[in-house]
């Protein structure tokens, strides 16, 4: 089933037609190319729910039915980006299918040419928040690593995880990914439990192929939820998980065009059972443009969580994504987690509700989120 976007009378999304007008003729920018014809995913849901589709058969149908929607679109504007591509106007062109769009740099005359094919719905520009301070990971970043040649997070026996893994539910058999600053796979907590090859890192901005982290927060929150917990070093709630991780928040800022990349990726070859995304950003409160990558995760059977924020202590102050609404696949809330202190109080940083983007609830649980040992990189804990 398909879902045709409207298309606005200017498909090249707000000023930028005359900021690219405005712009250096030889200068290149990146834009998100969103073409008309997208998945209907609630109506495919449905279809599958009908035939009683398996979870790996489910995901498997989903990540099919999203390629071919893109690929058959993308290949009749695949002529023009070509003609572009030949003329210098369009330097790089990397199709996705997470959701059907191209992500693209190229110049102002390029990116005006394909914003007049009538496959194209919007033209929208590489938004970052590099232009502006990111709280990203603020939390996880103030606690710091532990000292000593032992310790124990405190979050273990709160959450009682150790009950549970005397029960064998420790992990084992599930894959936890994270898009968030990298991850560094040498670190003892992390080493040797990786995923093989392309499905277990992902950089869209260097192309390495060894899992690095120049930040640290990736390593931290990956730390602390599969860390493998050696002798006298228990950090990691699912210690026997395998992971993977993809460097969607370089040097800990977002951007549109690294975390389309990173969801795509997430979505067609890490294919996780759980994504943790400690990241949020200030395009609006209420920004919706990671909802498609939302809806599309959960549709393939993906748990996906995200911190609340952390722009507390006054109420009502939610980060997107994390207090969006109308999530795949009823309408419902995206799964957000407040962060709580070792004695039970509210971390005073962690946003609170309620959400003003339509979620009912906001934020949907708390957890421990401070005070905690984690990985960092280049070092043993």
């Amino acid at each position: 089933p398909l879902r045709r976007v409207r298309t606005a009378r200017d498909r090249v999304e707000g000023d930028v037609r005359q900021h690219l007008k405005a712009s250096d003729a030889s200068r290149r920018c990146g834009a998100l190319v969103d073409l008309t014809e997208q998945l209907d995913l609630r109506a495919f849901a449905r279809q599958l729910r009908a035939s009683s589709a398996s979870k790996a058969k489910t995901r498997a149908a989903v990540v099919f039915a999203l390629e071919s929607v893109a690929a058959r679109q993308q290949a009749r504007l695949r002529p023009l980006l070509d003609r572009l591509v030949a003329t210098g106007s369009i330097g790089y062109v990397h199709p996705v299918a997470v959701l059907n769009r191209v992500v693209v740099e190229g110049t102002a005359s390029g990116l005006l040419a394909i914003g007049s094919s009538d496959e194209v719905a919007a033209v929208l520009p590489d938004w970052t928040s590099e232009r502006a301070a990111s709280r990203t990971g603020d939390v996880l970043m103030e606690t710091g690593a532990p000292s000593g040649p032992s310790f124990r997070s405190w979050a273990i026996d709160a959450m009682k995880a150790d009950r549970l893994w005397r029960l064998g539910l420790d992990g084992t058999g599930v894959t936890v990914a994270t898009i968030d600053t990298g991850a560094f796979e040498a670190h003892e907590q992390l080493r040797g439990r990786r995923l093989p090859g392309e499905r277990g890192w992902f950089d869209p901005v260097e192309g390495s192929t060894t899992a690095t982290d120049r930040h640290g927060h990736g390593t931290g929150v990956l730390s602390q939820a599969v860390g493998e917990n050696p002798v006298g070093r228990v950090v990691g709630v699912a210690p026997g998980a395998r992971w993977a991780a993809a460097l969607g928040n370089w040097k800990n800022f977002y951007s549109r065009s690294r975390m389309t990349l990173a969801a795509d990726w997430v979505l067609r070859v890490a294919r996780p059972d759980v994504l943790v995304n400690a990241w949020s950003h200030d395009e609006g409160e209420c920004n919706d443009f990671d909802r498609p990558f939302i809806d599309a995760w959960k549709a393939s059977g993906i748990f996906v969580v995200f911190p609340a924020g952390n722009a507390g202590p006054m109420r009502a102050t939610g980060e997107s994504p994390a207090q969006l609404g109308g999530i795949f696949p009823s309408g419902g809330a995206v799964f957000s987690v407040a962060a709580l202190l070792e004695s039970g109080k509210t971390y005073p940083l962690s946003s609170r509700g309620p959400s003003r983007c339509g979620s009912v609830a906001f934020p949907a649980l708390a957890a421990p989120g401070a005070d905690l040992p984690m990985a960092s990189p280049g070092g043993p804990s």
